[in-house]
């Protein structure tokens, strides 16, 4: 009976072993689950944006957390496009990602936000209708950072938009080229100087074209906000002052980050040659350079290798001191010395691209595009 007894409770003990791994087994089981189930929508399906919807909440995108069978926690971004680029080879290859916060089902713009998506980023006609393509992306990464098996779901929907130029004209210092040097007589992007902080102090960039005069280009600094007051000559290379002569920055021809302080009477500059460092290229900052444009007044470099889920950045004169990366809505942002700080520039489809940057519209409305 004692025998009979034991082997019962070996048969009872095995089976509830076998049932217990079944079960654990069964808890994960990848499904992918369809797009469908996602119920991805839209607040709206027309927005038109202005100034006056700049504080306000424009559009919504929401959908319901992916269910893939198992004990995992996908991750979501939605994906940006126009749909002329959303199939053939290169589909959504210049989409703007927007990767959302753990647990976040939905993701709310403000008007000043998504205008900037779209007019900027996406590069759309203002005060023009387009239809914008917007594509959920619900993925399973892997904690060691390499690619996973399990293939991501997508879900896409349409929205037609309205973006308005929304390009801030910032108190500038107009360029007026003296001897030789001809320059336009309003005011043109690459020809400025702005104060993003709508105070003292002014940034751009200008082209140097011309030997002239003292080992440089010789030109004065005229004032948006009032025209009489023409800043030049200061006593030495990097100080200026109201009425005075020209001003000479060396050395010339060169293309020159520029830095004046009307308060301090001070302009510095440094010459510039930029760079594409990235994951592509071994982070080099030497071996993919940007070439001045100088028609369109942009940086550009042509036949750009980039993988998807790499990154990059602009650097310059082979460091990051000067440097430009993105910031969280994904606009470009200064992101050298001294202030260091920024996002890798996300690229989200292989391929070989040409890549501008622009920085012709002085400080505040730099930009740069991936075509």
């Amino acid at each position: 009976m004692k025998t009979i007894f034991n082997k019962t409770c070996t048969m009872l003990l095995l089976f509830s072993v076998m049932f217990a791994c079944k079960k654990e087994e069964s808890t994960n089981i990848i499904s992918v689950p369809s797009a469908s189930s996602l119920s991805f929508k839209s607040s709206a399906a027309a927005v038109v944006l202005t100034a006056a919807t700049d504080a306000a909440q424009v559009v919504t995108f929401s959908f319901k957390a992916a269910n893939f069978g198992a004990n995992v926690i996908p991750t979501y971004s939605l994906e940006f496009d126009l749909p002329s680029d959303t199939s053939g080879a290169k589909a959504w290859g210049n989409a703007v990602i927007v990767k959302l916060g753990a647990g976040t089902l939905e993701k709310a713009y403000l008007g000043a936000d998504f205008n900037s998506l779209l007019a900027v980023q996406l590069a759309l006609p203002t005060g023009a209708v387009s239809t914008l393509a917007v594509r959920l992306k619900a993925e399973v990464n892997q904690n060691t950072g390499l690619t996973s098996t399990i293939k991501p779901i997508y879900s896409s929907l349409s929205v037609t938009v309205n973006p308005y130029k929304a390009t801030i004209e910032y108190p500038a210092l107009l360029v007026k080229g003296g001897n030789s040097w001809k320059t336009p007589t309003t005011r043109t992007d690459g020809f400025i100087l702005t104060s993003s902080k709508f105070n003292s102090k002014y940034e751009g960039y200008l082209n140097l074209p011309n030997a002239d005069g003292y080992g440089g280009d010789a030109f004065q600094l005229i004032s948006s906000k009032d025209p009489a007051k023409v800043y030049g000559w200061g006593g030495t290379s990097t100080t200026m002052s109201l009425n005075g002569g020209n001003l000479y920055l060396t050395p010339a021809p060169a293309y020159l980050k520029v830095n004046a302080d009307v308060d301090a009477g001070t302009i510095n500059y440094t010459a510039v040659k930029f760079f594409i460092s990235g994951d592509d290229n071994g982070w080099s900052t030497s071996s993919m350079p940007m070439i001045y444009n100088a028609a369109t007044g942009k940086l550009v470099a042509a036949n750009v290798p980039l993988t998807a889920g790499k990154t990059f950045v602009f650097t310059c004169n082979g460091s990051y001191d000067i440097s430009y990366k993105v910031d969280a809505t994904g606009a470009l942002m200064y992101a050298g010395a001294p202030t260091w700080g920024g996002i890798n520039i996300p690229v989200t489809k292989t391929g070989v691209y040409t890549v501008t940057l622009d920085l012709s519209a002085g400080d505040g409305n730099y930009s740069y595009s991936i075509k």
